[in-house]
């Protein structure tokens, strides 16, 4: 019964970010007014994404079954996660870029703020559109592995796997100093807790793909189900306040963009790939290896195999004896 319980958690991961996504496209436009706003009215799913977050941790940590790592799954389980990965390098790169060119050419940032604020929010944008740059390409790079299935754990990985980590904290660090640190917490949890939940996610798919530790994966599967809920649902209600003309509403909800669905995406792939995930079948030895080790234990047999003894000296004289007359003389000797 145990072993369900997890690729439950993996179906009410999707359902959640559909609801998640109805709610907050629902509610969002009502929370604007600062004079008539009723904020309150996101404690429906504040409830709600608390309540989803207590039953996947439920569901992942009291089920059973093996997760695996990529490198000892089978090619084909792992072709989403790859593709996703390299479609999230490829995001993250070309958004990184683009808004360091709308920075130096137009002063505009990307959010929460829409001009540099100080030199610390200076600082923090900057390292967060190099440390873009870089990790979209370490994810393309994995994502290339991943489909090929060639990827092995090194040194490489393990330092290449620290850039998205740098990455999601930097930009952690420019939201707490930005004004939205000062923003209710009623207003901005979506946001806060989507990034909160996206550094937790990748810093332990950091350690999981490269193998640091031996501390169960559970955590990665929880931290990626439940960025999958909140990276999905943010992006897609930010598209859908734009087409609906919700300039207000669109705005308060900017700082989920593009990467951020991209990174639900992968988490959820991801969280796919951890629980249903085939182990690779283990290679069939061929005649000729099978021959090669039988001949080997017949050498070994050869040379482990200990030597007859041949017969004493006793032996051999008893055995002589009667041809040569040596008893009838022994005999004679007696008699006298």
């Amino acid at each position: 019964m145990r072993k369900f319980l997890r690729p439950a958690a993996v179906g009410l991961t999707a359902v959640a970010a559909i609801v998640a996504t109805v709610l907050r496209i629902v509610i969002t436009p009502y929370m604007q007014d600062g004079e008539t706003g009723d904020f309150h009215v996101s404690y429906y799913v504040i409830g709600f994404l608390l309540f989803t977050m207590a039953a996947l941790a439920i569901l992942v940590f009291a089920g059973e079954g093996r997760i695996r790592h990529p490198i000892s799954m089978v090619r084909h389980d792992c072709m989403p996660m790859g593709l996703s990965s390299a479609a999230l390098g490829f995001v993250l790169i070309i958004s990184s870029l683009f808004d360091g060119w709308s920075w130096l050419a137009f002063n505009r940032t990307p959010p929460p703020n829409e001009t540099i604020i100080n030199n610390l929010d200076s600082t923090t944008l900057t390292f967060t559109l190099i440390f873009g740059v870089l990790a979209g390409m370490f994810l393309m790079w994995l994502g290339a592995k991943l489909i090929a299935g060639s990827l092995k754990p090194g040194t490489g990985v393990s330092m290449g796997a620290l850039t998205p980590v740098i990455w999601i904290w930097v930009r952690v660090v420019r939201y707490e100093v930005s004004y939205a640190s000062a923003i209710p917490v009623e207003q901005s949890f979506y946001d806060f807790v989507m990034l909160i939940f996206t550094m937790l996610f990748l810093f332990s798919f950091a350690r999981f793909i490269s193998k640091i530790g031996d501390k169960s994966p559970r955590p990665l599967l929880f931290y990626a189900l439940c960025t999958a809920v909140l990276s999905i649902s943010g992006p897609i209600t930010l598209i859908a306040l734009f087409l609906q003309g919700e300039t207000d509403a669109y705005n308060s909800s900017r700082l989920a963009g593009i990467p951020d669905l991209c990174i639900g995406i992968f988490a959820f792939c991801t969280s796919i790939a951890l629980v249903f995930a085939h182990e690779k079948p283990q290679p069939e030895k061929t005649e000729d290896a099978a021959y090669r080790e039988e001949e080997q234990a017949e050498q070994t047999n050869i040379y482990t195999e200990p030597e007859e003894t041949g017969p004493s000296i006793d032996e051999i004289l008893e055995e002589i004896r009667p041809s040569y007359g040596l008893d009838s003389e022994d005999k004679d000797e007696k008699d006298l």
